[in-house]
Order: structure tokens, then sequence, then C-alpha cells
């Protein structure tokens, strides 16, 4: 897959969406959000999680054998200062269970999990590469995957009330599936419709 385009999606309280292409070193954000999963074919992290692995010289593989940090659905593991050549801020791993998630009973909380965070720390700016891995998400799945993920994105704004503490970027890593499908299901969403399927 090439190169992504970036592209602003619109806002929603002072939140503003974007998707992009995310580089889990170089990304420039207060906070990086990047899902783990519970195991694969040779049980080793993916994606995101495996770039990250390698920069911690099998840190994530070794939590994972032990049992620490195991990326079982919803379990997060929070490095308040990430070593370099990791550029973000603050580093938010999230596990993912045994496979892609279900949108409805799954990818939409782990957005407002990492939504919620990222409100908490009154972050200025996000990226979120929850479904950036090897697997890829199923085609008919695309549209419903990106519309959970809005909705989880949004509860946790609503709920939060944000607008009067700032602004933030938030930007969706969309390079699993088809981006363009994945991004116009985000926008549509983000302005009040569903995806078309």
């Amino acid at each position: 897959m090439g190169e992504i385009s970036a592209r602003t999606l619109g806002e929603r309280r002072g939140v503003r969406f974007k998707v992009a292409q995310i580089d889990v070193l170089t990304e420039d954000v207060e906070l990086l959000v990047v899902g783990m999963f519970e195991h694969d074919g040779s049980n080793l992290p993916t994606g995101g999680a495996n770039q990250l692995d390698t920069v911690f010289q099998g840190t994530l593989s070794r939590l994972r054998e032990g049992g620490i940090f195991k990326g079982t659905i919803g379990e997060t593991l929070m490095l308040s200062t990430p070593p370099p050549p990791i550029k973000a801020r603050a580093l938010m791993l999230i596990g993912m269970g045994g496979s892609v998630p279900s949108p409805h009973l799954s990818i939409g909380g782990l957005t407002e999990l990492a939504m919620r965070t990222a409100l908490r720390m009154d972050a200025r700016s996000a990226g979120c590469l929850l479904t950036w891995s090897e697997r890829e998400i199923p085609s008919d799945l695309v549209e419903e995957t990106a519309t959970a993920m809005m909705e989880g994105a949004l509860k946790a704004i609503e709920e939060a009330g944000k607008g009067a503490s700032g602004e933030m970027d938030w930007i969706f890593d969309i390079r699993n599936g088809d981006a363009t499908r994945t991004a116009n299901a985000l926008e549509q969403r983000l302005k009040g419709g569903r995806a078309q399927d």
C-alpha cells in the first residue's frame, strides 16, 4: 500500500478529526494509541505493536510471554515517557483480544477508552492505531468498523463535555482495509449519518 494522504474529516466539541497513515516512531503527538492482539501465529506483536516491540528490543513479546501484558481485549499499558526514537510524549497500548474485534462489541469501546484517556490527559494531539496490524479488516466490515470507532470517540467526547478545556487533533490511522471507504465512513458518522454499505 502506498502513502495515504492526510485528510481532515471535521470537528466535534473542540476535537478535530483527521485521517492519515501514522508512523509509530516519528508521529509527533502527545498521545499515541496502539492496538496489540493477544496472539498471532508466532505469538509476536503485529503492525504498530511490532514496530514498537523492535524499538523496545522484544519487551512487548516478553511481557506477553510472562503474562504481564498479553493483549487481552481492553487491557492497557501506558508509558508516560516512551524512549527515543519514539516522538510521541506518551504511549498507550490497548489489548485487542485474539482476533479482529467485532465492531459493535469491542472496537467502539476500545476507541472510547482511548479517547477518554486523551481527554483526561488534556492532550492537544493524539494518534489512534487500533486497527493497524497484519490482519486486514474484512471487506464487509470496513464501514461498520469505522462507524463503531467514530461512535466510541464521540461518546467519550459527549460524556466528558470537551470544549471548555481546549482543542485536540485526533488522527485515525486508516491503512488497514480500504482507506477511502474507512475515511468516508468515519466522516459520515461524524456528520451524523451512518455509512452506506
